[in-house]
């Protein structure tokens, strides 16, 4: 009921477009636009960034799926969001910081930090950037802490140590 009045969604806005689940998720999870500002997916869609998008040269057929691609990223980032999560992870950046991977947005590094290495590099994970791994929910756009299950763990399972 509280959402309702409030006009905020929980979590962040799940992916609905065609082309960047077909483009990006050929290669990855498909990060949620509302996990990142605008101008962090402004600058991840430039060329030089494509040429080097995390040790990778994405080549695109044309500039017109890069424009589409990157007016969908910037339409839906977070800082034009409504979505609850989305709004958190803007109130942890400041005004010009502009991360390239969410894994360095302060409310990410926040969220995750109690989770010991061992369980982040086992190889069902690899890493934080791995969302789907743990979030078992991640491609709705919610990652609630009661949709976690770190695998070989239980959700918390590091705490029984």
């Amino acid at each position: 009921m509280w959402r309702y009045f409030s006009g905020e969604e929980r979590g962040v806005a799940a992916v609905n477009n065609d082309l960047y689940q077909e483009e990006c998720g050929a290669c990855h999870f498909t990060y949620q636009p509302g996990l990142l500002p605008a101008r962090s997916w402004d600058r991840l869609m430039s060329n030089k960034e494509l040429t080097d998008h995390f040790g990778e040269d994405i080549a695109f057929d044309d500039q017109v799926s890069v424009n589409s691609l990157t007016s969908y990223l910037i339409k839906n980032a977070a800082d034009n969001s409504s979505y609850k999560r989305s709004r958190k992870i803007m109130r942890s950046l400041g005004s010009i910081d502009t991360p390239l991977r969410i894994t360095d947005t302060p409310y990410i590094i926040r969220k995750h930090r109690e989770i010991p290495d061992k369980l982040i590099k086992q190889k069902e994970v690899g890493s934080i950037a791995n969302c789907s791994a743990c979030h078992q929910n991640a491609d709705t756009g919610s990652f609630d802490d009661d949709n976690v299950r770190i695998p070989n763990t239980g959700f918390r399972g590091w705490d029984n140590d």
